[in-house]
């Protein structure tokens, strides 16, 4: 029997102290209270100045902090995210980190080829694919960035072909309400109606307000569409310090948190308890080249402090790891990729997206998807901690062994040795030679078995046979009998 014994479950990690917290919040407090921000939905506009907002100038709306602190107040400290077929999925409660694959950006790495190309619907479906298959990754997120469907309808193509391809959850980066609205009814479908999509949603909404201190129409309408419906939305702006935030990192997350905040009061407003994720992904501009840097230690640093301030609120929080600036497979995406995963799942945001994204968020790789559910498992090793106990600290065992003695025939190693850790990707081979199977060997064999192999759980024909219409439908409003097919490897 141990007395007054610490044992830690996890590793224990901080950027923030918490008057460091609290200074950041102050600040964003006055950024609302002070300097305002500008709204451009009369909704939203309405539901603050009803609430008692100063909006006589829509470009410098000044919210007080007793809103902020009321919306803090109302919104969930726990939202459960469910899969396709209405199990539970994630529960978002600030203590688990999930990790999330990115699909349908403006580029594709062919895993066949090996070159980059554009982005085809055929590849959006074999990432969904390759997402549903990897146990490590558990959502997927829809930018449809893709230049092969016409993007009126490019954002619901995606992510109707992702719902038939994976039964994870699947969050999305919409053009407008009304593109919402008729993938709401399409969800509502796959769900069973919309009362049972309401109780079980299985997708998650994305709005990103515009730094600095910017709230486009429909970027906040999609937000309280989502409350209306009571769909998980995560809020979250991009400040790139030096450009259109301050260069320093402490200005570039206090105007991120009042971003996100100025969009919390209406949410809040319009349906108190509507499941809000907090979001923020400072990063910043490489002055020489003047690049959107997704690889920089800046943005992990940055993305960190987001998770340390959101939890403070005690929401859940919306992050980023494995999303890298290099556009091969290569040394400089191994790096940048590992480098996020690891500290993500020590700062601990509850949705941690980008898996699979390079070339500075404008291509999607399979492969290096497959390669980041890796180094998570991997990662997953050193989260779980050291156990102390009688069985894990064999002192009899040791003593009888003794000076010299072996281990390995020993029924404790045969109980234990199960446990250890065994790559999928990684050569561990003692004889090295030209047949032996390496790592980026081993990685595309892994992917493209995945792509043609996997099958996911399938939705009941009739079903299906319903959304083939949708899409027909889709496809006919922008003159098309059939979307465009991929160039054959």
């Amino acid at each position: 029997m141990r007395s007054n014994y610490i044992q830690f479950n996890t590793p224990q990690f901080r950027f923030l102290s918490d008057k460091q917290i609290e200074e950041l919040q102050m600040a964003s407090l006055q950024i609302l209270a002070k300097t305002g921000v500008c709204f451009e939905s009369d909704e939203a506009i309405e539901l603050l100045g009803n609430a008692g907002a100063d909006v006589s100038d829509p470009n410098r709306v000044k919210i007080p902090p007793h809103l902020v602190e009321q919306a803090l107040r109302t919104a969930p400290r726990m939202i459960t995210v469910y899969t396709r077929d209405g199990e539970p999925a994630m529960v978002l409660n600030g203590l688990t980190t999930h990790f999330g694959g990115h699909n349908a950006l403006a580029e594709y790495l062919d895993p066949y080829t090996k070159q980059k190309r554009d982005c085809y619907v055929e590849d959006i479906a074999d990432m969904a694919r390759v997402i549903d298959a990897l146990p490590n990754i558990e959502w997927s997120y829809i930018i449809a960035s893709y230049p092969t469907l016409p993007g009126s309808i490019a954002d619901k193509m995606a992510i109707l072909h992702s719902i038939l391809n994976t039964s994870k959850p699947v969050a999305y980066c919409l053009v407008d309400v009304d593109s919402l609205r008729e993938v709401l009814d399409v969800c509502a479908m796959v769900a069973g109606g919309e009362k049972e999509l309401k109780a079980r949603p299985f997708l998650i909404g994305s709005s990103e307000p515009v730094t600095p201190l910017m709230q486009g129409k429909e970027i906040i309408e999609k937000s309280l569409l989502c409350a209306e419906w009571g769909i998980p939305n995560f809020v979250y702006s991009a400040p790139l310090a030096g450009t259109n935030a301050p260069a320093t990192f402490a200005g570039a997350l206090a105007l991120g948190v009042a971003e996100f905040l100025s969009q919390l009061v209406p949410i809040q407003l319009k349906k108190p308890g509507a499941p809000v994720v907090f979001g923020c992904i400072p990063t910043l501009m490489d002055m020489k080249t003047l690049l959107c840097s997704y690889g920089n230690p800046e943005t992990t640093l940055l993305a960190g402090a987001i998770a340390e301030i959101g939890h403070h609120f005690g929401l859940p929080v919306f992050g980023r790891a494995g999303a890298v600036d290099a556009d091969i497979i290569d040394a400089q995406a191994s790096a940048e990729a590992t480098y996020q995963i690891i500290f993500a799942a020590l700062e601990g945001a509850d949705l941690n997206h980008g898996l699979g994204e390079m070339n500075a968020g404008r291509m999607a790789s399979p492969e290096f998807a497959v390669f980041g559910s890796e180094i998570i498992d991997m990662t997953r090793v050193s989260m779980e901690g050291i156990e102390i106990n009688d069985e894990t600290l064999p002192l009899d065992l040791i003593d009888r062994v003794g000076p010299r003695g072996s281990y390995i025939a020993e029924k404790h190693t045969l109980k234990h040795f199960r446990k250890f850790w065994v790559p999928t990707i990684f050569d561990r081979s003692v004889v090295k030679d030209e047949n032996t199977r390496r790592c980026a060997e081993l990685l595309n064999e892994k992917t493209i078995k995945i792509i043609e192999n996997h099958q996911p759980k399938p939705l009941p024909a009739d079903l299906v046979s319903e959304l083939k219409k949708v899409e027909e439908g889709w496809l006919k409003r922008v003159g098309l009998k059939e979307y465009p097919r991929r160039p054959q490897a």
